[in-house]
């Protein structure tokens, strides 16, 4: 015997037609290492290594013991279960690698370690062709002991206290932070199908399993992007939270694939879905419904605690972000904080202000939603901020990328709220301190296409002398100077209105007086008839070059104020 314990071939062949206690080793089941995932193994559990022999038959199970015999009567057909901490208490001369050398001597047909397996070990596993399970550290092996037992007895546990020990399992690894692919990988291994979590919108946010190694995945992907398949219930996001309704199973057109699909709902509202993609020849049973059910609980909470989370970042930059923009913090306190908050001080940011040609049609936090969505779409770095009733967006890259976010954006809030955005452009920011000016100017150039209705992103740079103006903006002396410069025609009446629009198409015709008639569709007599009221009205000599550049500036001030 060698120091582990372990039979010897000749032991193993005099026991060969012995019984396990009561249980003899042509036990009722055929069961795989497939089937012990999902019928008895704990959630978590992966497989690492030697899955091409995972399809051979399990006899028994056997777990390692503190004292030699390390194992006890192994026969050839076990799955073995060990923790290497057990493995250094029975001698510390012992490692993962001999150990799988010499189990795979008695013909164990799989073994499960509870411990890190390095890659010396998986390889061994892999040419021994032995499958490898990486167990987690939370469920005592007496446990796990007892489950596969069970199921080889051909008595595994029901479905619904299989249901509560993996709602529970996965619970688990929501509360160690794992995140969205963890617990679509947990299910992807325990249910034999490939795991699909998309959000509200049908984004892809983790995905698991043997079809997202398949070339025709980015095909399967696009499909799942389709609402139509799905019943009318699942897609209207408050009645599906009323009615809890269980997993359905729709096909995934026009590819030879089904899915089983259940909502995800959270606060009282749908929030996504998650499925278990299977090809035509697979079924799905009881079993796989509660996967589907539990995995989409579960994604209910580890998605609320998510946005949660998302929600007191943002608070916490938006703080910082006022405070920063506002003058209230410096640039080294402001840029600890924003580091902390996802900003990447090597990267150069173009700021872009955004808001709806109407009052809160659409609303500042549905400007910011989609702002977050085609940042994403594009896969552009952005922070977004609600700012008052409208939206700062510090896009990571040149302007020409913040150009085609805020065209994606205004495309979106089109299709989706039947109304329009405005939206001003900064010039790019290559560090910290010059993201004021970048606000400054995406500020003004926001206010000067409200203004004038534009509907296309207007550019800072692109607004010639509006680019001085628009940075008085509330400044007393640009009213001031309009009035002083403009005199009595400055005075809101009917007459005035009509020489401002006599000035205005003066000065866009450089002075030509036969272009401007013709431009205002009347006599050139009348014309000169008005140019000499104006002198009178206002006093202004338009001969003199100065007081033409003052009357020039004063009717651009005009249309901003």
């Amino acid at each position: 015997m060698t120091h582990t314990g372990l039979s010897t071939p000749a032991e193993r062949e005099s026991v060969a037609h012995q019984t396990r206690g009561e249980v003899t080793l042509s036990g009722p089941p055929n069961l795989n290492v497939h089937d012990l995932l999902r019928l008895a193994l704990p959630v978590g559990t992966s497989l690492v290594a030697g899955g091409q022999s995972a399809h051979r038959p399990i006899a028994w199970v056997s777990v390692l013991n503190t004292r030699p015999p390390a194992f006890s009567d192994l026969r050839g057909g076990e799955i073995a279960l060990l923790s290497l901490d057990a493995m250094y208490l029975l001698s510390d001369k012992l490692t993962l690698v001999s150990l799988i050398r010499e189990l795979s001597e008695t013909d164990v047909v799989a073994i499960g370690v509870q411990g890190e397996i390095n890659q010396t070990a998986r390889k061994i596993a892999d040419d021994l062709r032995i499958p490898l399970l990486q167990l987690p550290d939370t469920v005592p092996l007496r446990d796990v002991e007892h489950h596969i037992a069970q199921a080889l007895l051909g008595n595994p546990a029901p479905v619904e206290e299989r249901g509560r020990d993996i709602h529970a399992q996965l619970l688990q690894l929501s509360t160690e932070n794992r995140g969205l692919g963890s617990l679509a990988a947990a299910l992807a291994t325990m249910a034999g199908k490939t795991v699909v979590i998309q959000d509200k919108r049908l984004r892809p946010l983790a995905t698991a399993g043997r079809l997202t190694a398949s070339p025709d995945w980015p095909s399967i992907e696009d499909a799942l992007y389709d609402v139509n398949p799905l019943p009318a219930l699942f897609r209207d996001r408050m009645e599906v939270a009323q009615a809890s309704p269980d997993p359905v199973a729709i096909p995934v057109p026009p590819l030879e694939l089904r899915r089983l699909v259940a909502p995800i709902v959270a606060g009282k509202m749908g929030r996504g879905f998650l499925s278990l993609v299977f090809s035509p020849h697979e079924s799905y049973d009881a079993l796989d419904v509660v996967f589907a059910r539990n995995g989409a609980a579960v994604c209910a909470l580890e998605m609320a605690k998510e946005k949660a989370i998302r929600e007191a970042q943002k608070r916490v930059q938006g703080n910082v972000l006022e405070q920063f923009l506002g003058g209230m913090i410096n640039e080294n306190e402001a840029l600890l904080r924003l580091t902390r908050l996802g900003y990447q001080p090597d990267q150069h940011y173009t700021t872009l202000y955004i808001g709806g040609l109407r009052e809160n049609i659409p609303t500042a936090r549905q400007i910011e939603a989609l702002c977050n969505e085609q940042s994403g779409a594009l896969g552009l770095g952005a922070l977004v901020q609600p700012y008052g009733s409208e939206v700062i967006v510090f896009c990571e890259g040149d302007p020409a990328n913040a150009r085609d976010l805020a065209l994606a954006v205004q495309g979106r809030v089109t299709e989706r709220y039947s109304a329009e955005i405005i939206v001003g452009l900064g010039q790019q920011a290559h560090d910290l301190k010059e993201w004021r000016e970048g606000f400054q100017q995406a500020v003004g150039a926001f206010r000067t296409a409200h203004q004038w209705r534009l509907t296309t992103p207007l550019a800072f740079w692109d607004m010639g002398v509006y680019r001085l103006l628009s940075l008085l903006v509330g400044s007393p002396e640009l009213s001031k100077f309009y009035l002083e410069t403009l005199g009595k025609l400055a005075e809101e009446n009917s007459h005035n209105a009509e020489f401002i629009t006599t000035l205005e198409a003066f000065f866009e015709e450089n002075g030509n007086l036969t272009r401007t008639a013709k431009r205002l569709h009347i006599h050139r007599n009348t014309l000169l008839y008005r140019m000499d009221r104006i002198r009178e009205i206002s006093g202004l000599d338009l001969d003199n070059p100065e007081t033409r550049l003052a009357i020039h500036l004063a009717l651009r001030i005009r249309r901003i104020l």
